[in-house]
Formats: structure tokens, C-alpha cells, sequence
């Protein structure tokens, strides 16, 4: 071999070498590769508005705490959407008492589980 063709080579057998260490250590589990830093918003140098309360600010990107993003959906459809998704707690509740779950607890009363009397708690008694 000569020098040359070695020289030519070894780059080739570095970046083989290091890629099939970065697919083995992905395979095995380790973190990836740390993510860009969000951009952050510029800290505030004046107080805030009286009435930003229904902003949510993590740094990031501020939003508005109340979502007025679906003006598609009128007040009617949402209330029945809320009244509906409330019955089908509830519904769930009543379902769930119909089976009697007390009934099936393995585990023995609190009453029934003391082996011995309740120890005297407070002061001792005062000796007459």
C-alpha cells in the first residue's frame, strides 16, 4: 500500500465509523440530539395592562387563555357540546354505581381490621 492511497482512505473509514456509532447509540436508546433554543419573548419593561389576565405567557409564544379561535361554532352548539360531554360523566358515574363496587373490595372493613383496642391517646388520667 502506499502512502497516498491510505491517506485517501482514512477519511472515508473516520466518517463510516463515526456514523455507525451515531446509528448504534439511536438503536440503544440514548437522547437524541439537543433541539434548538426557542426564541423567547423580550422580557417586559413596563408594567402590564390591568385587564392581561386571560394571557397565558410561558416565554415562548403568549397566547390567550380562552380559545376565540372557532367563531364557526355558535353559542347553542357549544353549550350542547358542554351539557354533553357532562352527561356522559355522569352517565359514566351511574353506570359504575349500578355494579356495586363496594361489594367488590377484597379488603376487610376498617372497623373489622383492628386486633386490638383503640391504644388511649392525651393526657394520662389524673389519679384521685
Amino acid at each position: 500500500h502506499t502512502m497516498a492511497s491510505v491517506r485517501t482512505l482514512a477519511p472515508l473509514v473516520r466518517r463510516s465509523a463515526a456514523a455507525a456509532r451515531s446509528t448504534q447509540t439511536s438503536v440503544r436508546g440514548f437522547a437524541s440530539p439537543p433541539l434548538p433554543p426557542f426564541a423567547r419573548s423580550p422580557t417586559p419593561t413596563q408594567k402590564l395592562v390591568e385587564n392581561n389576565d386571560a394571557v397565558w405567557d410561558d416565554g415562548v409564544a403568549p397566547e390567550l387563555g380562552l380559545d376565540f379561535d372557532c367563531q364557526h361554532v355558535d353559542s347553542t352548539e357549544g353549550f350542547m357540546s358542554w351539557i354533553g360531554g357532562l352527561g356522559l360523566f355522569v352517565g359514566l358515574y351511574q353506570f359504575v354505581k349500578t355494579t356495586e363496587p363496594e361489594k367488590k373490595n377484597p379488603a376487610v372493613n376498617r372497623k373489622m381490621n383492628i386486633v386490638i383496642e383503640s391504644p388511649r391517646v392525651g393526657p394520662p388520667p389524673a389519679e384521685e
